[in-house]
């Protein structure tokens, strides 16, 4: 098993290069990122702004429907429900689209030596779009209900960034094992639908009670919510939010690059 898993400095090497080689390719990755959202609203009159507007209908059908089950105030409701959900958004998009991103990519690796990283960066990149068109509901929606996050919202700023880190590793390591074992894909989808369910995107964490409201430290997709969440509507996140998803981040970056280095020759092979 430890053999299975051992590095060689030859493996590193190539994982280093690899790395550089997809970060510099930036043109390819952008490139890419854009024309998948392109392809995905081919031949639709308003094309990618069905984004912007299938989340504007949401936040405005749901939220009116649950601000009258859970008695809260829409003022206070929607505004939480359009920052949450858009943020959740983005991440479950990461984590669905990370089962797939080699395979989407197999015509690509097949056929050229194309750093593996480029194809990771596509889907951040891919993402990031689908996030800026969502995110411009946001103004619309707070100047509606009178919030103003001030200069506390600069601070989503780091917590996105902690994101995109934790975003970039897991779409590698879950690329990985993804192309090696093909129900991952499935599995993905299954736990992404029930992290929903257990993270504070629909609902408010005060509503569980502090002492089980304190679970969700143990949750990485309730951790990186908070952390671009609550600086949008005015809070800063505690010091500990910040701690755990750092905490987070450094195991998982870990088991990213020792599957990335020793795996990563044996991916179009897998294809």
């Amino acid at each position: 098993m430890f053999d299975a898993l051992s590095i060689s400095p030859r493996d590193v090497r190539l994982a280093r290069q690899d790395l550089a080689g997809g970060v510099t390719a930036w043109p390819i990755w952008t490139h890419l990122g854009l024309l998948d959202i392109r392809q995905r609203y081919r031949r639709s009159r308003l094309g990618q702004f069905w984004i912007t507007l299938s989340m504007a209908l949401f936040v405005g059908g749901i939220g009116v429907v649950n601000a009258s089950l859970f008695r809260a105030a829409a003022a206070d409701y929607i505004p939480y429900l359009a920052a949450s959900y858009i943020v959740w958004t983005l991440m479950s998009g990461l984590a669905n689209d990370a089962a797939q991103v080699y395979v989407q990519a197999a015509p690509f690796l097949r056929q050229a030596a194309i750093p593996r990283t480029v194809f990771v960066l596509r889907v951040l990149a891919r993402n990031a779009v689908a996030f800026a068109h969502n995110v411009v509901i946001l103004p619309v929606v707070f100047a509606l209900f009178g919030v103003w996050p001030g200069a506390t919202a600069l601070l989503a700023l780091p917590g996105l960034a902690l994101l995109a880190a934790a975003a970039f590793c897991a779409v590698h390591a879950v690329g990985v094992l993804a192309t090696r074992f093909r129900d991952l894909p499935q599995i993905m989808q299954n736990a992404v639908q029930m992290a929903f369910f257990l993270t504070p995107v629909m609902w408010r964490p005060e509503q569980l009670g502090s002492n089980v409201a304190s679970a969700l430290s143990f949750n990485p997709f309730a951790v990186y919510l908070s952390l671009v969440v609550e600086p949008l509507l005015g809070r800063a996140p505690p010091a500990s939010s910040w701690a755990a998803g750092v905490a987070m981040l450094l195991p998982l970056a870990g088991v990213a690059w020792l599957l990335f280095a020793r795996f990563r020759a044996r991916i179009p092979y897998w294809l």
